[in-house]
């Protein structure tokens, strides 16, 4: 048996890591966006070798980027490499840019590590003069004020009792401007956050920390992830106020997230947040992220009543959920989403009219995450591109992707061959060097 055909899930076929490498010959099919100047980023768990292929946990694995460099209808190189960190752990769950810094995240504590647009990781420490560096995966950034907002959780922290987590705020310039301590005694898994025009949404959901899970909480097993499906908890959802750090609770039905759709305030001061959703996870008999299926739903939290009403958009599963960029926090009509399972559709879902458009790749390609990337004169929010990494089963190699968002279902506007297949991973971004 090869190593690509482990019996873990997560080191099978496209899941086994690759070797590092870079090449600038690369074959475009179509014509690709002259607009599309930049880079496109994709973190995502890559282990190294020897790899304890019965408790390996992808959550655990390295850090690895791949990127793509585009300019004006060309592709100048592709490169991947391991996220390489002073201050300990590689990163290997998402990159963005925040206002001149490219950031390579984790949650959990480990800090993030900046790299540059050729992605040489760099030494230079994140959010200058803050005591502490933890962080999330999956911070949301306000395009009107350039600040970015996030609900960070330490396991250090957890380890040693401490029930809390950060909501932390990073200004413009990427400075540490607030680090405020919330009471969570349950010690739970805040994968994502949200934010409206007044508020950070903090997710208290019933998967929380157990270092014992596998071993009636006992021990800690290899590459198990140290959470567990708690029935007892009670779920519900903070909204906590950017200005006063006041918080309102609201209890809401039992169920988990990894990630938002988005979320804003309508105009009854009502707070919509769309999510993709999972009915149960991380079941003591199955600590991976696997077996229930995530559905599109919409949560309703009414900030006065304190009640949450729940609505489930679409009967197809589908996670890895993003919108257009400057949207975050306001109220968005579209978004771009990957079926869970066969990994073979992007949808677009229209939340004003109520369906989902789907783009089919075919049955021998498997998506990544798809990106939205807005054109730069765009006279409507879906007016752009989406864009991702795609494997194709046949040749055992990736393609990156390109989408007219506004005629999503039509054949990709470009194609670019890599020269070796992107294994499946999280999430990227596109940075516009423009």
């Amino acid at each position: 048996m090869s190593k690509r055909d482990s019996e873990n899930k997560f080191l099978s076929g496209n899941w086994y890591p690759v070797e590092e490498s870079s090449s600038t010959e690369l074959n475009i099919s179509g014509e690709l966006p002259k607009e599309l100047t930049g880079l496109f980023l994709r973190n995502g768990p890559n282990p190294k070798e020897p790899i304890n292929h019965k408790n390996y946990h992808p959550f655990f694995g390295d850090g690895m980027i791949h990127g793509i460099r585009l300019d004006e209808g060309k592709a100048l190189w592709y490169k991947n490499k391991y996220v390489t960190s002073p201050l300990g752990f590689g990163p290997n769950t998402h990159v963005l840019i925040h206002g001149e810094k490219i950031y390579a995240l984790v949650e959990g504590g480990s800090a993030p590590v900046i790299l540059d647009s050729e992605m040489n990781f760099l030494d230079e420490e994140p959010f200058p003069a803050a005591e502490n560096k933890r962080f999330t995966a999956h911070p949301k950034i306000d395009s009107e004020t350039g600040e970015m907002h996030a609900i960070s959780y330490d396991f250090g922290e957890y380890v040693n009792g401490l029930g809390q987590v950060h909501y932390v705020t990073i200004d413009k310039n990427g400075k540490l401007v607030k680090d405020h301590v919330i009471e969570l005694p349950s010690r739970p898994m805040v994968h994502d956050c949200a934010i409206t025009k007044n508020y950070v949404l903090v997710f208290d959901l019933p998967v929380t920390f157990n270092l014992g899970r596998r071993e009636a909480d006992k021990n800690s097993t290899g590459g198990d992830y140290p959470v567990i499906w708690n029935e007892k908890h009670l779920p519900r959802v903070g909204l906590q106020n950017k200005k006063t750090d006041e918080i309102t609770w609201i209890e809401v039905n039992p169920g988990f997230l990894f990630h938002i759709v988005n979320s804003y305030e309508d105009e009854k001061g009502l707070v919509i947040l769309d999510f993709c959703r999972y009915e149960r996870l991380f079941d003591f008999e199955n600590p991976l992220p696997m077996g229930n299926k995530p559905y599109l739903t919409r949560w309703t939290l009414d900030p006065l009543k304190k009640t949450c009403v729940e609505e489930m958009l679409d009967d197809r599963s589908m996670e890895f959920s993003r919108v257009h960029p400057d949207y975050d926090g306001k109220k968005h009509r579209f978004g771009y989403l990957l079926n869970d399972g066969k990994l073979n559709n992007y949808f677009k879902h229209d939340f004003d009219e109520k369906k989902t458009i789907t783009h089919d790749f075919g049955p021998f390609k498997q998506a990544a995450e798809p990106v939205f990337i807005p054109k730069k004169n765009a006279k409507s929010e879906d007016d752009g591109f989406v864009v991702g990494f795609v494997y194709d089963k046949q040749t055992d190699l990736s393609d990156f992707v390109v989408l007219d968002a506004q005629n999503f279902s039509d054949e990709p506007l470009a194609k670019i061959s890599l020269p070796q297949r992107v294994p499946f991973g999280f999430h990227g971004s596109w940075i516009n060097l423009s």
